[in-house]
Parts: structure tokens; sequence; C-alpha cells
């Protein structure tokens, strides 16, 4: 028997003003016109509350609330069929827009530690995957995905199971047309719900299969399969680095007293991060994703190099190269991550000074890659004042004279 999918509730209309978080008023259900429901986002209550409202808003409300507004509205003049075809193909474009939307912001908010904001975006993207592809379709693989995986971020152990298994229903029941990928996904988050909940074990075993999915060919292979496995990654591909990392991690739950095999786990992340910084495939759920694991690798380095007592050129400069790798993450994140970035590199310059001299390669690249940050830092910041200037001139000639 097939698992039952969740109903889903009618959505409240959308703010006038995406900037501006919209006033809260209390809302009275027999004072709605006839056939008008304002239902919670979240939950699907009417009305709900104002927690609710908050957490959709900063979620994914704000960044979405324009993009609803010609979903949402209700259509006066049917039109001809060829406009009435249009206007299906115009709605279909733009629910594939927010569904990739919706998801990328969940992804963000995951790899963030921000579990509850993920909630709001990840249902978002489910709602229109279900009313652009109908709800027995592969493509809510996704969704449930990301559900499961930030039902397991706030320890809602039976949610993120119900979540998963709506999930594995649907790769099972349609095996042609899911993707290696997804099939490795499905895995990291079952590793990730048996780490949680100490089941480390388990965990590994699920964490080797998205590794093993993500790399090598299903077989025996359907025509699908084989047009599937042609996209599938090769070992070093930044879509493999996730399981790379979550292995080591459990691998280091699981046995904290030998450090070498998480360690030698960890420095294929690192490889697999230096090597996609040749790259400008970037977006801000990816970057998000590369500073979640690469400080928590810095970390994991910074505790060896202590417990070692700082012997050891190796040991030493093993933190450095995870902070080095960081500022570069920063500073192909834009004007936001160049102070981070810079101090990430000076932190990383000191320690190659130190341990490997002023005219090692190494440092001397660390030392033209910090210029390089300072000298966006000046740029950005004389653009910032420019345009402060600019913004003050506007509003002093607009303000009437007294």
């Amino acid at each position: 028997m097939s698992p039952q999918i969740p109903t889903l509730a009618s959505l409240i209309p959308p703010a006038p003003n995406p900037r501006q978080k919209p006033a809260l008023s209390a809302i009275n259900p027999l004072a709605n016109p006839k056939g008008v429901k304002h239902n919670c986002e979240l939950c699907g209550s009417p009305g709900s509350n104002k927690d609710h409202q908050d957490v959709d808003f900063r979620g994914i409300h704000e960044k979405i609330c324009s993009l609803l507004i010609p979903l949402r509205t209700p259509v006066t003049v049917l039109g001809s069929q060829d406009e009435r075809a249009a206007r299906e193909r115009d709605i279909r474009r733009r629910q594939a827009q927010l569904v990739e939307l919706c998801r990328l912001e969940a992804h963000k908010r995951l790899f963030e530690g921000e579990n509850e904001l993920a909630i709001p975006a990840a249902l978002q993207a489910l709602r229109f995957s279900i009313q652009a592809h109908g709800q027995g379709s592969i493509e809510l693989v996704p969704a449930y995905l990301l559900l499961g995986e930030a039902s397991i971020g706030l320890k809602q152990y039976t949610q993120a199971e119900d979540y998963l298994s709506l999930a594995q229903y649907s790769v099972v029941s349609q095996p042609d047309l899911v993707s290696p990928r997804v099939r490795g996904q499905l895995h990291r988050n079952f590793g990730l719900l048996y780490a949680s909940r100490g089941e480390l074990s388990k965990a590994v075993g699920e964490f080797a299969k998205d590794v093993r999915l993500r790399t090598r060919p299903l077989f025996p292979p359907s025509p699908r399969q084989i047009y599937f496995s042609s996209l599938s990654y090769h070992p070093s591909h930044i879509r493999v680095s996730g399981g790379y990392f979550h292995l080591g991690t459990t691998l280091l739950r699981r046995n904290p007293s030998d450090a070498d095999t998480p360690a030698h786990v960890y420095d294929r992340v690192v490889a697999i991060w230096k090597r996609h910084l040749r790259t400008r495939l970037w977006d801000v759920a990816l970057q998000a994703e590369a500073v979640a694991m690469l400080s928590a690798i810095h970390a994991f380095r910074e505790e060896r190099e202590s417990l070692a007592g700082g012997s050891g050129e190796r040991t030493a400069t093993g933190a450095a190269e995870v902070m080095y790798v960081l500022a570069q993450v920063y500073y192909v994140g834009g004007a936001e991550g160049l102070r981070k970035g810079k101090e990430m590199a000076s932190m990383a310059l000191e320690v190659y000074e130190r341990t490997l001299g002023q005219q090692h390669s190494i440092t001397l690249e660390v030392r033209g890659f910090l210029k390089a940050v300072v000298g966006a830092s000046i740029s950005h910041g004389a653009k910032s004042r420019r345009q402060s200037i600019l913004t003050s001139k506007a509003e002093t000639a607009s303000t009437p004279n007294s």
C-alpha cells in the first residue's frame, strides 16, 4: 500500500511589497468574501499565528512574494484558445522558476544550519512541484528530501522518516526515472537520520552508498539509466564532497580514537573544493555548503594540531590550508565575503610564513591572493562611498526648501 501524500492547504494572498514585512492583522473568517480562505503557509490552519507568519516571511516569502502575484491573481477574462494556451505555458514557466528558487534557498538555509527557515522554502518547492507535475511525480523527490533533512536538523525524526519514506516510495516505484544523484541524496539523508539518532554503523553504510552511487553507473542499466548514468560524477566532483564529508564525520563519531581515517576522508573533501575553485560554477547554496564543510574540517585540523603540540610541518599547515581555501570561497562569494576572506587569508599567511618561510611558493601564492583581496576591498569601499554620496545628494535635491 502506497504511503498517503499530505494534503496541501490553499495559500494566502501575497504581501504587496516583497521588501517590507507586512503588518499583521487579526483575521475573522466570517468576514471573508464567499470562497476566500486565508490559510497559513506552514500548517494550513486558517489565519494561524504570528510565529508561523514570521518564519514563512523570513524563510522564503520575502523573496518570492512578487513572483506569486501572477500565479495567485484570479483570471477575470478567459480569452481565446491561443491566449489560454499561452497563459498555461507562462504559468508552467513561472512554477518551474519558483521551484528552482525555493530549492536553492532551502539548500542555503540547511547548509547555514537554519533548519526552521529551510522548511517554508522546501514546502513551497513541494507545492509548486505538485502543481506542475502532479502528486505522483518523481519531480517531488527533491522537495521531500529537503523537508526530511530540515526535520532531521530539528530532531523531528518521525516527520523526517515520513518525508524520506515518501521519497523512497517514489524512487522504488519509478526506478527508470531516478538519477544516481537523487538516489545518492536519498541514501545521504538516511545516513544523516541514522547519525543524528546515534545509529552510526547504519549511517556509515548509507553514506558509503551515497558516494558509490554518485561516482559509478548502475548495472544492469535500462535505456533511461544509461542516460542518467552518463550524468554521474567523477569521484572528485563537487557533488560527491558531501558524501565524503558526512562519512568522515560519522567515522570520527563512531571511533574517536582513530582520527587518521576521518582525516584522510577530509583531505579528499578539501582537495575537491580546491579543484572546484578553478571553475565559475558557484551559487549561494554551494558557497554556504563549502563554508559549512570547510569550517568543520578546519576545527578538526586545529584540534589535531593542538593535540600534537604544534609539532610537524604537515600538522601545522593543515589548518592553514583549509583557511586559505575558505578565504577563496568567501572571495568568490563577492563583496559580502571580502572581509572574511581577508581575515582567513591573513591567518593562513601568518602560519605559512612561520612554518614554510617567506619565499616558499605557497607563501608567495597566499600573499598574492591577499593583495588581490585587499585591492578588491578598497575598490568596493570606494564604490560604496560614491554610491552613498550620490544617494545623499539625490535626497537633498528632492527635499523642498523651507
